[in-house]
């Protein structure tokens, strides 16, 4: 019985132990640091970069990653239904119907021109490697937000 009252108590003590030193780390990182570091680990393992390859390369990702984030801000009010109208005019869906195209074609282009980038950097082993990552990247993240609106549904229920 003693022992078993034993193994309880260090059970315990070591999950308070977990908790707190985690629930302490939590608390001296921001959460969009802890995803940066995830999605560079995440791309780093599935690419197999070298240490000069990383160098090089996540700089000139974090350049694209600004231009698209930047041209999506700026394209953001012509892309949008205006909310609270529940019908628009002809003249102001075929707007943001160009506006759409407009900003597709410029996403493109700036996907091309850090393709070309990306190729200079890496082999085109790693290049086709980096779209694939991606690709699996964004479904992990769909699957993690799902998961996340699950359990905050969930908690409401209770």
């Amino acid at each position: 019985m003693k022992f078993i009252l034993k193994q309880f108590t260090l059970l315990h003590l070591l999950f308070f132990t977990i908790f707190f030193a985690n629930y302490s780390y939590s608390q001296q990182t921001p959460k969009g640091e802890d995803k940066e570091a995830a999605k560079i680990a995440f791309f780093t393992n599935k690419l197999a970069l070298t240490s000069e390859e990383s160098k090089t390369f996540w700089p000139v990702v974090n350049e694209m990653e600004k231009e698209l984030k930047d041209l999506r801000i700026q394209m953001k009010d012509q892309i949008k239904r205006p909310k609270g109208e529940a019908e628009i005019s002809d003249k102001e869906l075929e707007s943001m119907m160009d506006a759409r195209m407009e900003m597709g074609k410029k996403q493109m282009d700036i996907k091309i021109k850090y393709h070309e980038k990306f190729k200079e950097i890496l082999p085109i082993r790693k290049v086709a490697k980096y779209y694939e990552a991606t690709k699996e990247f964004k479904k992990l993240q769909a699957q993690r937000k799902a998961r996340m609106k699950q359990r905050r549904t969930q908690q409401q229920n209770q």
